[in-house]
């Protein structure tokens, strides 16, 4: 048990990062994200794949892929999809399974997403593909409104284009929704894909690009930005709140500021007074005196305009009244991963709360000559370029990130820890029973159940210590009820990943020790009958493979808490514009008009825009609505059997025909309200 101190800012509570996920170059989640901070790595390197004979930048891999099966999408809807939307979908479900809330559960949350690139988009205008899934699929607005429904948020929903500040902006926008209570809990974003080559040309041509394809962050060797991209998301909630839920709080966000340079020499020319009073209205707004910040992630993007002036403006606010053998430690991830533009704020705040949440700091690269142009000394500054511990007496800790967008718009952010000092409590929580225990397990196929019992016996062989009972309750209380369930019954954690091990081979329930099934189907194996000690978890565990509700904190005991579960396995497939169906009235060298029978014409096509198997069954006599076809879908069917008939259909089509058999008959009998079909 621990004992949680916290600072309290002057412009009101502080807010907790509870949870957070990220793709970035070189590292697929935050596991891997802060292995690769640590030891100091680069993941800069020539474009592959789709990216193939690209200059030298931080690219992420399998950018086409995506899970289209879990978020209920359809693969023509999926390759019409931005693939910023996809990214953010599956970041935002492991964020709030970081942060231990189910994704399922929906509620007043407000989604906040920097942003300030839709490559896709034009892409998809260069390939004259166009319906009904286009507009969702590539407007900006839908990087947010895409969470906020599929999610079921119901709170503030915004995307926000400040340029290379914009996700630090969002933050902002996150922490005044929150304390006005416009919603309980917050999922902020920043997301940057740079498909095209388009994007590197303008920066070239301002001559922002390095030649040299390093970011050289306060050195003599600066010349210029690396272009990067990726995706970090947030999930915020009031600190009080948060530490009432027991949740794990990785850092505090004590304030924010953000204000525009208002003019200077160029619309992209920096301004030294701008940043200066940003910075000194955020630690205003924090209680914060400046001279005590620890840390400072800097915007750094290694230009020979941009950097000299970020260093004047700090030295004049945070440098200020420190003594010459403290000076204030700065740094810049975009040494490791390059130059994120919109998702460069939230990649340089999750790098920053991570060092708080460890206590400490990675190294900054490349930096081997001040810059002649920056007064490090005099400034009180220096560029932390080894891993350092934070000392153990030096707090709480407070740190900052900085972000600055090419039009002038400043943003900040002042971070604190939560430091904690063990009470006097006994060592360790005393062992409720020896009998077995049900771990549960979801998936939304086969496959991904059974990579989730592999993901979680890695995990056990690597951290024996867990409880089984906190690994119940979190497997029951923290994950999405998916429709594809087991239940492992088991008293020992070497029982548990012999079960799991067999489990994610394929073996098939044994009726003692593993339930498996689909909700609303009988589970393969039945509980053991008879005086078999399993009976009582086992039936636990088979109502909730029946999808019965369950009183978890009854079966885990009072004492249980919520462990540390693998992330879920997504089962990615690509998706792209080429992939697209063609869609739109049949032309010169086409395929042929269909001369099938409609019947099959209509079930083919509403099962794909459903995302179900060829040849599922559909109920002919239900509305379209009721079988699950929105405005979007139905827009889409109607496109696609003019397509195969070879003519333009009334727009009114499924309004004047809401049921499979009413369609299937009008088009038999070429009945379309006065449209010939043939």
């Amino acid at each position: 048990m621990t004992e949680v101190i916290h600072m309290t800012g002057a412009s009101g509570e502080p807010v907790a990062v509870v949870g957070m996920a990220c793709r970035f170059p070189g590292a697929d989640d935050l596991d891997g994200f802060w292995r690769m901070l640590r030891r100091g790595g680069d993941a800069i390197g020539p474009g592959t794949g789709l990216r193939e004979g690209r200059r030298p930048g931080g690219y992420l891999r399998d950018v086409e892929l995506f899970d289209a099966e879990l978020f209920g999408i359809s693969p023509h809807e999926a390759a019409l999809m931005d693939p910023q939307q996809r990214l953010l979908l599956e970041l935002c479900w492991h964020a709030l399974e970081d942060a231990r809330i189910p994704p399922t559960a929906g509620g007043a949350t407000g989604v906040f997403v920097g942003s300030c690139s839709d490559d896709y988009s034009l892409l998809s205008r260069m390939s004259a593909v166009a319906d009904a899934y286009t507009m969702t699929g590539t407007a900006r607005t839908f990087l947010a409104n895409r969470l906020s429904y599929f999610f079921g948020f119901t709170g503030p929903s915004t995307v926000v284009d400040t340029g290379q500040s914009s996700s630090l902006t969002a933050l902002d926008q996150a922490l005044g929704s929150l304390r006005r209570r416009e919603c309980t809990t917050a999922v902020v974003a920043g997301v940057q894909l740079n498909l095209t080559p388009t994007g590197d040309r303008l920066i070239e041509e301002l001559g922002a690009m390095s030649p040299t394809g390093r970011c050289h962050t306060f050195d003599a060797s600066a010349d210029g930005i690396v272009r990067g991209e990726g995706a970090g998301v947030l999930v915020l909630k009031p600190l009080q709140a948060a530490l009432a839920a027991g949740d794990r709080v990785y850092c505090t966000v004590l304030a924010t500021a953000v204000n525009n340079d208002g003019g200077g020499a160029s619309l992209t020319t920096p301004t030294q007074d701008a940043q200066q009073n940003m910075l000194a209205e955020a630690y205003r707004r924090a209680g914060v005196d400046p001279a005590g910040v620890a840390y400072v992630e800097l915007h750094g993007t290694g230009t020979k305009a941009g950097d000299p002036v970020e260093a004047r403006a700090l030295g004049g606010v945070l440098g200020r009244g420190r003594p010459a053998d403290r000076p204030l430690l700065v740094g810049s991830v975009k040494t490791n991963i390059g130059h994120l533009e919109g998702a460069a704020g939230v990649a340089g705040l999750i790098k920053t709360a991570a060092s708080l949440f460890h206590r400490e700091l990675p190294p900054t690269l490349n930096h081997r000559r001040p810059n002649p142009d920056i007064d490090l000394d005099g400034l009180r500054l220096r560029v932390s370029t080894r891993r350092r511990t934070w000392p153990a007496d030096e707090g709480p800790l407070v740190c900052g990130v900085s972000a600055f967008g090419l039009g002038g718009t400043n943003a900040h952010a002042v971070l604190g820890e939560v430091p904690r000092r063990e009470a006097a409590t006994p060592a360790s929580r005393a062992r409720v029973s020896d009998e077995p225990v049900p771990v549960l397990l979801c998936g939304h196929t086969d496959a991904a159940l059974r990579a989730q019992a592999a993901r979680l016996a890695d995990q056990l062989e690597r951290h024996a210590g867990a409880d089984l009972r906190d690994l119940g309750l979190a497997s029951a209380t923290t994950r999405a009820a998916l429709p594809v369930r087991a239940a492992v019954i088991v008293s020992e954690h070497a029982e548990l990943v012999t079960r799991l091990r067999e489990l994610a081979d394929g073996a098939s329930a044994d009726g003692v020790t593993v339930l498996m099934g689909r909700a609303g189907a009988e589970p393969t194996a039945r509980p053991a009958a008879g005086n078999e000690p399993a009976t009582a978890a086992a039936t636990a565990g088979a109502a909730f493979v029946l999808g019965k509700p369950v009183d978890w904190l009854a079966v885990y005991g009072p004492q249980a808490r919520p462990a540390e579960l693998p992330l879920y396995p997504f089962q990615r497939r690509p998706y792209w514009l080429d992939t697209a169906t063609p869609t739109g009235p049949a032309t010169e060298g086409s395929a042929p008009p269909w001369s099938g029978d409609p019947l099959d014409l209509v079930l083919d096509l509403t099962a794909e825009i459903l995302g179900r198997a060829p040849g599922a069954d559909l109920d002919l006599d239900a509305t379209f609505t009721d079988l699950g076809l929105d405005s979007r879908m139905a827009v889409a069917l109607r496109t696609a059997v003019g397509r195969a008939i070879g003519r333009v259909l009334p727009t009114t089509l499924l309004f004047d025909h809401p049921t499979p058999a009413a369609l299937i008959e009008a088009l038999r009998s070429d009945d379309t309200k006065g449209h010939e079909f043939r």
